[in-house]
């Protein structure tokens, strides 16, 4: 039986989620360790196989990232761990320690790349580029998350075709739970890209459609945030949203939107799916994989802020059993397609795992 080790230095609770719900699917029939940042708010498991490091929180350089006394016991720990493949969830400048002794060690590696290429506005996006064509460049396997995102990466990085393999997201899903809800959700990270700006102009487009908007906002949208403040018809809660509050945001929407600008995959969708809610969404990215138009929510144009209230309006002037059939078919698509059992084969064949061995 190979021993797996599952890696995430996020405290960002979709890669939390990620690991820990596919560490629950297989560890009864697998050997699986998990290694993850200290002090996240997600309700990790405490096994022995869990092991936990105080990482720094920022991915990137930071004062913390040169911790020698930290840096020093997470590699202890992965000495003193069996294990024949290592799979990191995210990327962190701590990944690099793990990945060279692996090298070293003649350990397989496999990698995530969430955003192969960074989105446009990003203020971090020439940095991104370097560290996944480096994280590309060390990995024997790179793991790519959506079709969208697989052909993405064929484009930016033929030289390693055949270390490419594609694994949808996968979350772990509790039980159905019937629709409660009568506002529309946008839940996440506030900045251009996530279209921010769209959704100032469909909130004033839609007076009598109440919105709640939750999330961290970044600087650059500072002004786009003061103006939805004002309106009516939003209810702002601005910062990191904790892992145990993040249910009734969902619980209490009719649905979500996603005006992005642009998106490789979006955990918000699954989020929706795993709360038995449908999305709304520009046609951008791998959106258009996530969401089954007109059977797990509905799809715009990109850009087409017109077209997304026309979208967004069939829902709310949706019938009761309509809008409920709507609602289990969402959480049926991502039990289907994104939960961590549904996936076990295809990542287990991605990491270089067969199963059952």
């Amino acid at each position: 039986m190979k021993k797996i080790l599952m890696v995430t230095m996020s405290d960002h609770t979709s890669f939390q989620d990620g690991v820990f719900s596919m560490y629950e699917n297989l560890k009864d029939r697998y050997k699986v360790t998990t290694l993850t940042m200290k002090n996240s708010d997600y309700p990790a498991p405490r096994n022995r196989d869990n092991l936990f490091i105080d990482a720094p929180k920022r991915p990137g350089i930071t004062k913390d990232t040169f911790n020698v006394v930290r840096i020093h016991q997470m590699m202890k720990m992965i000495r003193n761990t069996d294990f024949d493949v290592v799979y990191f969830e995210s990327f962190h400048v701590w990944n690099y320690p793990i990945m060279l002794y692996c090298k070293n060690k003649h350990i397989p590696v496999a990698h995530a790349i969430n955003d192969v290429i960074p989105h446009a506005g990003d203020e971090h996006a020439r940095i991104n580029k370097i560290i996944n064509s480096l994280t590309a460049r060390l990995a024997n396997r790179i793991i790519l998350r959506s079709v969208d995102g697989y052909n993405n990466a064929l484009k930016q990085y033929p030289q390693y075709k055949d270390k490419l393999h594609k694994v949808d997201l996968w979350y772990s899903f509790p039980k159905y739970s019937k629709p409660k809800g009568n506002s529309v959700l946008f839940f996440g990270r506030m900045n251009r890209y996530k279209g921010i700006e769209y959704l100032l102009e469909l909130v004033k487009r839609t007076p009598d459609i109440q919105y709640v908007v939750a999330g961290k906002a970044d600087d650059s949208v500072k002004e786009t945030i003061d103006a939805l403040k004002k309106l009516p018809n939003v209810r702002l809660d601005e910062g990191v949203i904790p892992y145990s509050k993040m249910h009734d945001y969902f619980y209490n929407a009719l649905c979500t939107i996603l005006p992005y600008e642009t998106a490789t995959q979006s955990g918000v969708v699954l989020d929706a799916y795993k709360h038995s809610r449908p999305a709304v969404a520009f046609d951008v990215g791998a959106l258009g994989e996530q969401i089954d138009d007109g059977v797990t929510g509905y799809l715009a144009k990109p850009g087409d802020v017109g077209q997304l209230e026309t979208q967004l309006r069939k829902i709310i002037d949706m019938p009761n059993e309509q809008y409920e059939q709507m609602c289990m078919k969402s959480y049926q698509k991502g039990l289907d397609a994104y939960s961590a059992k549904s996936r076990e084969r295809e990542f287990l064949s991605a990491i270089g795992v067969e199963q059952g061995v």
